[in-house]
């Protein structure tokens, strides 16, 4: 039987193949160039809402994230209207640090969560991140009015 690749094996790749490159880019280019480029692309993915926020699948969907031993959460709070929690350990950080590329793990990794809660008719609201030296990562996701 084939076995399911996790989410963070699928992010391995890509960044195995992503990091070199945006390097190469940052040494020909400059850093901020790139990185505010990397910021901009993130924004410009955001579209309008494709379907209609569902907080009941909200914690299937941290498993999924977590799948693997991926990430160590705690969920604060989850009702109708919003979803809370805490990741207190994050694989994806461990990851981008043996690539040694945390630096910009924030603008591969972590900003795609606002992007993909607007998807879904959500606000996602977050004030740090391990990926970027914080001891957790804050997700706060609200229906969008």
């Amino acid at each position: 039987m084939k076995k399911k690749m996790t989410n963070l094996e699928r992010r391995r790749i890509q960044m195995e193949y992503a990091v070199p490159l945006i390097r190469d880019l940052q040494r020909i280019l400059g850093a901020d160039i790139v990185n505010d480029a990397l910021v901009r692309r993130i924004e410009s993915s955001t579209s309008a809402p494709g379907s209609k926020a569902d907080f009941s699948r909200m914690q299937a969907a941290a498993e999924n994230f977590a799948e693997g031993g991926a990430l160590d959460y705690e969920v604060i709070a989850s009702d109708a209207d919003s979803f809370d929690m805490n990741v207190t350990r994050c694989g994806y950080a461990q990851m981008m640090e043996e690539l040694e590329a945390r630096d910009i793990g924030h603008l591969l990794l972590c900003n795609l969560d606002f992007p993909a809660a607007e998807k879904v008719g959500m606000e996602l609201k977050r004030s740090q991140t391990q990926m970027q030296g914080a001891p957790l990562c804050d997700f706060r996701y609200r229906r969008k009015s």
